[in-house]
């Protein structure tokens, strides 16, 4: 059985979600943690539930979103994937986090691979759909686990809200496209669980969201 555990981490709450089988394969999305303490919590969690990692997947690199990727990879020597378009983002991570006053974990590790339109990142039970979704980033990515109707937006959508789009690549009129175009053809009922804050789903944003308007389903 699939089961999923919400982490948040680092001072700007960041949502890291575990994809999981208990005591099987699992794939995690956006290692946000900054400190030691946080890092504990997360692989004292995979340890105790025998869950062997076998990916890391980003939706997108900004630095709050890529803080504990370095000291994941280290601890459980696993593939990070990330759309190649956010290559410079992520590189330029430490000084974005110096920028907003905070210091940037050792190491930075570059990716082991670049995420691809419609790939489907697989591990046991698990399947993930690449979706991309440009606009909060030049690389944006969410990802679908079609079989339980989960969807994991990054910054592109929120609950009641959308990503900011005046950071550097970001882009407003992209970011409204890649939602209406790519995220709200999905059902209504698909699960929602963004980069920060509460999840909700596709169809009450769809209703009420005031950055993107309503749409009929």
């Amino acid at each position: 059985m699939i089961e999923l555990k919400q982490f948040v981490f680092n001072p700007l709450q960041v949502n890291t979600w575990l994809i999981h089988v208990i005591g099987g394969d699992g794939i995690l999305i956006d290692p946000a943690c900054m400190t030691q303490q946080e890092f504990t919590q997360l692989t004292s969690f995979i340890d105790q539930q025998g869950i062997a990692l076998k990916y890391i997947v980003n939706t997108h690199g900004h630095f709050d979103h890529v803080f504990g990727i370095g000291m994941v990879k280290s601890r459980y020597n696993v593939p990070f994937l990330i759309d190649r378009k956010d290559q410079a983002l992520l590189g330029s991570a430490p000084h974005q986090a110096g920028v907003f006053g905070f210091d940037f974990p050792d190491p930075l590790s570059e990716p082991d691979g670049y995420l691809e339109n419609g790939q489907l990142i697989r591990c046991g039970e698990i399947e993930l759909e690449v979706i991309p979704v440009p606009g909060h980033s030049p690389g944006g990515t969410a990802f679908y686990l079609q079989s339980l109707g989960w969807l994991f937006s990054g910054d592109t959508l929120f609950a009641g809200s959308i990503g900011r789009s005046d950071l550097p690549g970001g882009d407003s009129g992209v970011i409204i496209k890649s939602i209406t175009e790519r995220l709200f053809p999905l059902p209504d009922n698909t699960r929602v669980f963004p980069g920060h804050g509460p999840e909700t789903t596709i169809g009450r944003e769809k209703r009420h969201n005031p950055y993107v308007g309503q749409v009929n389903s």
